[in-house]
């Protein structure tokens, strides 16, 4: 069954003529590494119709080399201007608006390199700016450094207020936990909070593939990132039931879809015929 919080042919009309989806990647493309169904259904249909398809998660963890290494094991091989993810996108964002920079960058071994591609000087002392990602090589020492640094007057970099990442075990810290304890230790709130549900990396994609935000759809499972950097956006916003939301959080939320499916087949559905079909 396919629902529509505002049950109107408009609505409809707005998902069909739009050129670009960003889609989130765990609980909306794949689970457990799992394609959900319809996602094959979804993505071929955007090829057929010659629709923009690409990729944006607020994971700061991994390079874009991991995640294309992902999809390739699931048989679903992506270019890597078809993934944006926060703590990649942080780093081009951060030279396009404040130029290369003398950065502490806490993080693990993988985005150091990424951040250095761009331009960026990696060091240990006297930087300019502090940026915290997802850091599974945590340390205390650079949590010790970073919150000293941004005492003296470093800028503050936080690249995806995630406080948690969900895992089979249970919870575990993510970027902004560990930002927390900076801001705690010197007492100083970040600068800037970068990734979804902030509309700035949406905007950079938009700007990339030359797309206006009436002819964006966001697509996700979380209501308070994917939907409501939509709404930030002024872009299209459809909720799938594949991962983390469930149809009864919408009734006290006051973020709000436009669409809400059970699965990208379903989308795939509303696209192609309204799901009459």
């Amino acid at each position: 069954m396919v629902f529509t919080l505002i049950n109107d042919i408009k609505t409809i009309e707005k998902l069909q003529q739009i050129e670009l989806f960003v889609l989130d990647i765990d609980g909306t493309f794949y689970v457990s590494q799992k394609l959900v169904n319809g996602a094959l259904k979804f993505s071929n249909l955007l090829k057929r119709q010659n629709k923009k398809l690409v990729f944006l998660t607020n994971n700061s963890n991994k390079s874009k080399k991991e995640y294309l290494q992902e999809f390739n094991a699931l048989n679903y091989p992506i270019k890597e201007n078809e993934i944006y993810t926060a703590g990649i996108a942080a780093a081009e964002y951060i030279k396009n608006k404040f130029g290369t920079k003398r950065i502490f960058l806490v993080a693990t071994p993988s985005m150091i390199e990424e951040y250095e591609k761009l331009g960026h000087e990696i060091v240990t002392d006297f930087p300019e700016m502090v940026v915290v990602t997802f850091d599974k090589s945590l340390t205390y020492d650079k949590l010790a450094k970073a919150s000293i640094f941004v005492s003296k007057g470093a800028f503050f970099f936080v690249t995806n207020p995630d406080l948690n990442c969900p895992t089979e075990e249970g919870p575990i810290p993510d970027t902004a936990a560990i930002a927390s304890v900076v801001s705690k230790a010197c007492n100083k709130e970040p600068d800037i909070i970068f990734g979804k549900p902030d509309p700035k990396i949406l905007e950079m994609i938009m700007k990339d593939y030359q797309v206006t935000p009436e002819k964006t759809c966001i697509v996700g499972d979380r209501l308070y990132t994917d939907i409501l950097i939509g709404i930030n956006a002024g872009t299209l916003s459809t909720l799938v039931l594949t991962g983390e939301a469930k149809l009864e959080d919408l009734k006290d939320s006051a973020i709000k879809p436009d669409l809400v499916v059970d699965d990208l087949g379903q989308l795939a559905d509303l696209i192609i015929d309204g799901g009459r079909g």
